[in-house]
């Protein structure tokens, strides 16, 4: 019997499995009020941080030299910062955590903070003139208050300040600098087309920041706040728009189903425990098979075809390296070892053969649901009112994507790999 599983997959139904994966609107509206509470306690804190933090800790040394030459005044070396929504609540992924793990899965709220910053001449280059040291430090200091207030908790992290809510949800918070001339003169050039409300630079809107500055910010200057292996911080070229329109590119070419696939392999994930399986390998690996799909545009439209067709690519994926899509030179799975490989492309192959077993040769609908729960957990609903029997004429498109991962892992062998620890952004 050849099963069509879309509805069950994604449909009206509310006992439909992608309407099971939605984050509760409750938890949204916490998890971002958690977020415009920090950004509030960044903000007031920064606004006179001259009175709370000592200058040479704020501030590198080069930079107060050169200010000082130029004979502008140090404590004007950054304005306040503005912020923007990243990761799966940006790209629309975000998935309800499984329950019942040890330990508990958590929704990971992604928040990126930009500050625009003076930008100085150091060893032929530019550099922001906040110290990454201080920037670090000034942020976890201005939220340790607001933590302890609130019964939260502060962890350091390579590449950004990560504030554990409670069991199941954390905030990460990513330091961005950019430059304040170009940040100043894209707001006076928008306000002067009436693209802004006319308000000042000192109040622009975190909203009008997002739509109307972020897109056109230089990425040659951009930079990220990380901690070295030494514990110390420094600065390092970070885009975080490419991924992010990596990705949407990808969703306007091939429709929203990128997306749905998406979660059903974060979801398939989480319950089988991968945990160093980031998402955005998975990601990765949707995008690949749609992009090499043989004409199936956007495989008619059914969620269990297009889930099959990524599943039956997944196991070859992932017992090689994955690429950076934006990024060159730079791999998704640089942190993994021979034992994770393994097991990450173990738990694939299962993934197959359970949804083979599901959509290809069950035998009634009973063992479709229960291969189905199998392969993505108790999430997937039990209403076998919501397959379809599909007629032998049928079978070729379901077994079509059997064929659709041909020619889909051409890797060059002379990729550069990456330094292993990366900078944390692609959990």
């Amino acid at each position: 019997m050849r099963v069509n599983a879309h509805k069950a997959l994604n449909s009206t139904s509310e006992s439909c499995y992608v309407k099971k994966l939605k984050l509760p609107k409750a938890r949204e509206d916490e998890l971002r009020a958690v977020r415009d509470e920090l950004r509030d306690a960044i903000r007031s804190g920064l606004k006179d941080w001259t009175d709370h933090f000592p200058i040479t800790e704020m501030v590198t040394r080069d930079a107060i030299v050169a200010l000082n030459s130029e004979q502008l005044d140090v404590t004007e070396a950054f304005g306040r910062p503005k912020f923007r929504m990243q990761g799966s609540f940006s790209y629309s992924t975000v998935n309800d955590p499984a329950k019942g793990k040890t330990p508990p899965l958590q929704i990971d709220l992604d928040d990126g903070m930009f500050l625009p910053t003076r930008y100085i001449n150091r060893d032929g280059a530019v550099a922001p003139s906040v110290a990454a040291d201080g920037y670090f430090r000034a942020v976890e200091t201005l939220l340790a208050d607001v933590c302890e207030k609130n019964g939260w908790t502060l962890k350091r992290k390579t590449s950004c300040i990560r504030v554990e809510i409670d069991q199941e949800a954390h905030v990460d918070i990513a330091l961005y600098a950019v430059p304040e001339s170009e940040f100043t003169t894209l707001i006076e050039t928008a306000k002067a087309q009436n693209r802004l409300v006319q308000d000042g630079f000192m109040e622009l809107r975190d909203e009008d920041f997002a739509e109307e500055i972020y897109g056109r910010l230089s990425a040659d200057q951009m930079r990220l706040a990380c901690r070295g292996d030494d514990g110390r911080g420094k600065w390092i070229p970070s885009d975080p728009r490419k991924l992010e329109d990596w990705f949407r590119d990808a969703v306007r070419d091939h429709g929203d189903q990128v997306r749905f696939v998406s979660r059903y392999l974060k979801a398939w994930r989480d319950e089988q425990d991968l945990g160093g399986l980031a998402s955005i390998a998975l990601m990765w690996a949707v995008v690949e098979v749609f992009e090499n799909h043989g004409g199936y545009k956007p495989f008619n439209g059914r969620d269990d075809l297009a889930l099959l067709a990524v599943a039956r690519a997944l196991p070859d994926i992932l017992r090689q390296e994955i690429p950076n899509p934006v990024v060159p030179g730079e791999r998704l799975d640089q942190g993994w070892s021979n034992t994770d490989r393994q097991a990450f492309a173990s738990a694939a192959m299962n993934l197959v053969a359970q949804l083979d077993a599901a959509l290809i040769k069950s035998s009634t609908p009973q063992t479709t649901v229960q291969h189905m729960l199998n392969a993505l957990g108790s999430r997937f609903p039990t209403d076998v009112s919501l397959l379809v029997d599909e007629a032998p004429e049928a079978g070729a498109a379901v077994a079509a994507p059997e064929v659709l991962t041909s020619g889909l892992l051409e890797i060059k062998d002379d990729r550069p790999a990456v330094k292993l620890g990366g900078d944390e952004r692609y959990a």
